[in-house]
Order: C-alpha cells, then sequence, then structure tokens
C-alpha cells in the first residue's frame, strides 16, 4: 500500500494523508528452499492473498553447484521427487495454490543479487520478498548477503524476512 500525501516530506502532517492508493499486483520470490527462503514465501503468499496479487518464484542457478564439496550439498536429495535446486519453487507453487494465488516459476541463470533486482525489472514487480540467509561473521563477510546486496540494488521496496 502506498499513503497518498500532499507536500513535502518534512511538511507532512496527518490531515495531509487522504487515503491509500498503491496497489500490489506482482510479488517477485527468490527462493532456494531454505528455512529463511520458505519463511518468505509464506509472507508473500499472504501478502499477494491480501492484495490479490501474483507471485512469481525464482530459483537463480548460479551454475556452481558442481562445484560444491558433498559435505556442502543439502543433506536431503531429493524432496518430494524434485532436486534440491527446485524444492523452493515446490514449495512457492504448493502454497500458492493452497491460498489462491496465482503463481508462476521460473529458473534464471546468473548472479543471484544482480538476477533478482533484473528479473523484478523486468517482470515490473512492485514489491520482492526475500529471506536473509541468517549467516553471520566470517561466511557474511567472505560470502556476503544476497538480501543484503538485492535491497541496495533494488529500485522498488525489498521486504526481508528473518528467521530466528
Amino acid at each position: 500500500m502506498k499513503v497518498c500525501i500532499k507536500g513535502s516530506a518534512e511538511q507532512i502532517k496527518l490531515g495531509d494523508i487522504d487515503e491509500v492508493c498503491h496497489e500490489i499486483d506482482r510479488i517477485l520470490l527468490p527462493t532456494d528452499g531454505s528455512e529463511p527462503a520458505v519463511a518468505a514465501t509464506e509472507y508473500a503468499v499472504i501478502l499477494a492473498r491480501t492484495f490479490g496479487a501474483t507471485v512469481k518464484a525464482i530459483y537463480v542457478d548460479t551454475g556452481l553447484e558442481a562445484l560444491e564439496y558433498p559435505e556442502e550439498k543439502m543433506s536431503e536429495e531429493v524432496y518430494e521427487g524434485v532436486h534440491p535446486s527446485v524444492k523452493g519453487l515446490v514449495i512457492a507453487k504448493t502454497l500458492c495454490e493452497r491460498n489462491g494465488v496465482e503463481c508462476e516459476v521460473e529458473l534464471v541463470q546468473g548472479g543471484v543479487a544482480k538476477r533478482i533486482v533484473a528479473v523484478a525489472e523486468e517482470w515490473k514487480a512492485d514489491m520482492i520478498v526475500v529471506g536473509d540467509t541468517g549467516r553471520s561473521g566470517l561466511k557474511r563477510i567472505a560470502l556476503g548477503s544476497v538480501a543484503e546486496t538485492v535491497v541496495k540494488g533494488s529500485p522498488i521496496p525489498v521486504m526481508v524476512v528473518k528467521v530466528d
């Protein structure tokens, strides 16, 4: 939702707020099936159901999976007959269907944060809902945060869902 306001931000008074006028029609949901991504999926579905929006769930394939050591891979090789790389897409599609939300899924390739922002712009998303990885310390310094990079690079609102 967007508050319609008269005047500049410094001059806003409660009486200047006329109506809520922004529509959320398209929510982009980047997902990898991780716990934070599933939490973000739940929020995206709630928002989509509330606003009558469509969700587009994407998984960004970096092409680096083959370079991982076996102990770094997900312990669960198959989730309901699906490879872990698309697990999040299956979860998103299922949650949307069960809640009467229109959902499309897409597998895209490239650098994760850049592709998320690019897809959001190409698809004309109204908002991005992304899970926070929860990395801290050296892992965060070495690998960075996709959510943080998306927030900094996105011209549209981004909701970051944290998981404790």
